[in-house]
């Protein structure tokens, strides 16, 4: 598999080389934008990486979107598959030679890799990521874009790959401006597409994490009601925290509810390729129709 990555970087002296160093001569092709940086990550990404980084500005009018430069990246991309990585991302270069070395077949159109999130302070916790696709498929949304609505629309899948593992190294230092800067962006996101539940399902699960329980019922409400057919998974996870919610607070009558609603939403999206990698969510369903009490919400990034 040949592999042209996109990555966008902003005052990331700290992080980028060790983001792109061990992987460097693994990829075909490599597109910086900077969007801004004052610390000299320009300077790094050229003398020690010999990264011609391209200068670039996010648009506040669109929220700040980071998918309309990514898409930029990836339409000058020449390679057959492609990835994006965040500067706090980490590729395992055995791994990710490994997976090179298996190329999927013609119908799979991404590849989710394992998201370990490593929480400085906290406690570590797996999520998923489509990080490898095809070309000529397109990152979606304003802000946590991602690419299966685009595959979705292409009517092709995203399959589970094993062989390597995406980490996350998210720094403590930015969780209060990331928290802000967030949210912020998930209200104007709201605004300008507001049929897209992807949106209020993470500032739902945002306040929840937060402790503005109110806040969180009202968004992941949004998201769970949707009936958008490109967010399956969104309206999945909306509706089961609301279930997690309600019974911590004791509306057990709201739990319920939300629990027979998830039931169904599942049974009609079964056949989703995101929906059979979540393993986790017919088995936390069974333990929530067995007994409402002591329900542990599902670790989320956000």
């Amino acid at each position: 598999m040949d592999i042209g990555l996109v990555m966008l970087v902003k005052n990331e002296t700290r992080r980028v080389e060790a983001a792109l160093a061990p992987i460097l001569d693994q990829l075909a092709e490599v597109v910086v934008f900077d969007t801004g940086s004052s610390d000299g990550t320009q300077d790094l990404l050229r003398e020690r990486l010999q990264i011609e980084p391209i200068p670039a500005i996010l648009d506040a009018e669109r929220c700040g979107s980071h998918a309309e430069l990514r898409n930029r990246g990836l339409a000058m991309l020449n390679s057959p598959w492609c990835m994006t990585l965040d500067a706090d991302e980490r590729l395992d270069p055995d791994g990710l030679k490994s997976l090179r070395k298996n190329a999927p077949a013609d119908d799979v159109g991404g590849l989710f890799l394992r998201w370990h999130n490593l929480v400085e302070g906290g406690e570590a916790f797996d999520d998923y990521k489509c990080a490898i696709f095809r070309r000529g498929f397109r990152k979606v949304g304003l802000i946590h874009d991602n690419v299966q609505p685009s595959l979705r629309l292409g009517r092709t899948v995203a399959e589970w790959s094993d062989a390597v593992v995406l980490e996350h190294r998210p720094e403590a230092r930015k969780n209060q401006w990331k928290r802000q800067t967030y949210r912020s962006r998930l209200l104007c996101a709201m605004q300008l597409e507001p049929d897209v539940p992807r949106y209020p399902w993470f500032a739902g699960y945002a306040a929840m994490c937060e402790g503005r329980s109110s806040e969180a019922r009202r968004w992941l409400t949004r998201a769970a009601e949707s009936r958008h057919p490109l967010f399956p998974v969104e309206r999945l996870n909306a509706r089961v925290v609301l279930v997690a919610l309600c019974a911590a607070e004791g509306d057990i009558h709201g739990a319920q509810r939300h629990l027979r609603l998830a039931h169904e939403l599942r049974v009609q999206v079964v056949d989703d390729f995101e929906v059979r990698i979540n393993r986790w969510l017919e088995p936390w369903l069974e333990r929530a129709a067995a007994d409402l009490r002591d329900l542990r919400v599902p670790r989320f990034a956000c």
